[in-house]
């Protein structure tokens, strides 16, 4: 049986576009798509690791990728997960004032659209073609890692484990337990120990 063909990163990322109310010309959108580029990642590969043209933002179209960080003792965290049509970035941060190594990593075989960090940023701030998409869809975002921020805040394994059932089930079903685990800032172990008591199911 052949398998369904899969729907091209820049049809993902125009139907998103137009999902979030802005349409554009042929004439647009070719001038517009010009500017990005298709990626494909391998799985447990950085997106945007050193010595690769990936600068800018990934638009995520078919795949998980994960935010992690290591924190001064070693221990990696995550911070969040992507998946299709979810945007993602390094963002720089530090700890006590010193500057935390991070990276988005391919959990999965990924695809999606790099867009250049200046072209985003140009658009984000004042474009009127690609610009109120950028700014509709960041501000969905941000709503989204303040719930997370939330979640973390409380720091308990259950409330993270019920937010990644709510909101990121295919993330429960693809990723590795123990990257589960540091979503949820416990060993594996720990949450082997967590699902064999767990009775939210």
């Amino acid at each position: 049986m052949q398998e369904p063909s899969r729907t091209a990163p820049f049809d993902v990322l125009r139907r998103d576009v137009s999902a979030h109310g802005t349409e554009f010309s042929e004439a647009d959108w070719k001038a517009l798509s010009e500017q990005w580029y298709e990626v494909t990642i391998e799985k447990r590969r950085e997106v945007f690791a050193n010595g690769t043209r990936h600068e800018g933002l990934l638009f995520v179209t078919h795949g998980i990728c994960a935010a992690q960080f290591a924190l001064p003792n070693g221990q990696m965290v995550i911070s969040r997960f992507f998946e299709a049509r979810d945007l993602c970035a390094v963002v720089e941060f530090t700890h006590m004032g010193l500057p935390i190594e991070n990276s988005i990593v391919a959990v999965t075989p990924v695809e999606g659209v790099i867009i250049p960090k200046e072209f985003w940023k140009s658009e984000h701030l004042d474009g009127h073609v690609f610009g109120p998409y950028a700014r509709r869809k960041m501000y969905k975002q941000h709503l989204f890692e303040i719930d997370i921020l939330n979640v973390k805040t409380v720091n308990r394994t259950e409330v993270s484990y019920n937010f990644l059932r709510e909101r990121h089930p295919t993330v429960l079903e693809r990723v590795p337990q123990a990257m589960i685990a540091q979503f949820c800032g416990i060993t594996p172990e720990g949450f082997s120990r967590f699902l064999r008591n767990y009775s939210g199911r």
